[in-house]
């Protein structure tokens, strides 16, 4: 009596192991093989969360949203080098088809605040599914720096507490457009909010992202729109999202004399078509506020 309890104890046991395998196999790897990575996250790291992407709490994911989250968290964190676990079936296949799609990953710039976007970025899967995301930033520390010096030097001289959320952005908008003009020949970094305040031009990104910084230094909610061709600012005012084009503003005109308009500012999706529907045609299942 006494060996058959033994035995049905023992095989107990080993049906428990059986059963919880793959759980006692992740922990020897993460707590002995591999050090646990810890998610960091800097002063730009943004809490909010959209339709498409939302922020998440795990060291691991268990299907192919949670995979979508976990690369949107990461970027979003600011922290350049993070690894994570796939515990389901489809996770490297998913993985491949993101990395094929070289338009898809750079979407996640999008949401996230311009000094956590990445130039480039790169992942390694190691075994049982361990994935690490390695990716260099856009803007470097330095670059950083004096972006916001300028962003303060302008909140400073111009808004007043007074003023409401519109004027202050408008102030902006228009500021940007009088002083600044697009690059029709694409030079060196012309992509970046840097390159548009120190050498005085650049293209849409930097058009987008200096109206980004300064919007999320304001607490105003946005994110960019991009479509094939293009780069712009959407914009939570007052309850309610508007599109804000500041490059489309500041026309590139024949005349060679500057221009300000206010087509595209602060215009809903319906006027935003109206106005153009090749270079705003954008993915509605992406940016699906925006609908």
């Amino acid at each position: 009596m006494k060996d058959t309890v033994k035995i049905l104890i023992l095989f107990s046991a080993v049906l428990l192991v059986y059963a919880f395998r793959n759980d006692i196999i992740f922990t020897i790897y993460d707590k002995v093989i591999y050090k646990k990575s810890v998610l960091s996250f800097n002063e730009y790291y943004s809490e909010n969360s959209y339709s498409y992407f939302q922020n998440i709490d795990s060291d691991s994911v268990t299907n192919k949203t949670e995979l979508l989250n976990m690369l949107y968290t990461i970027v979003n964190s600011g922290d350049t080098s993070y690894s994570f676990y796939c515990k389901y079936d489809d996770c490297n296949k998913d993985m491949k088809e993101m990395l094929d799609d070289r338009d898809f990953l750079p979407i996640i710039n999008n949401f996230v605040h311009p000094y956590n976007s990445f130039e480039t970025i790169s992942v390694n899967v190691t075994s049982m599914d361990r994935i690490t995301i390695t990716s260099r930033k856009v803007y470097s520390d330095l670059e950083i720096e004096h972006i916001n010096a300028y962003i303060e030097e302008f909140i400073k001289n111009n808004i007043k507490p007074t003023m409401s959320d519109y004027d202050k952005i408008k102030l902006f908008h228009d500021y940007i457009i009088n002083n600044y003009e697009y690059d029709e020949n694409k030079g060196y970094r012309s992509y970046s909010a840097y390159t548009l305040i120190t050498k005085g031009k650049a293209i849409c990104g930097g058009y987008s992202d200096i109206m980004a910084i300064y919007l999320s230094r304001l607490g105003i909610k946005n994110y960019k729109i991009s479509s094939a061709s293009h780069i712009w600012n959407y914009v939570y005012l007052d309850g309610k999202w508007y599109h804000l084009d500041a490059t489309w503003d500041d026309p590139v005109a024949s005349d060679g004399k500057p221009h300000l308009l206010h087509n595209f500012f602060l215009i809903t999706t319906s006027e935003l078509h109206k106005l153009d529907t090749i270079e705003h045609n954008f993915d509605t299942k992406i940016y699906i506020e925006a609908k």
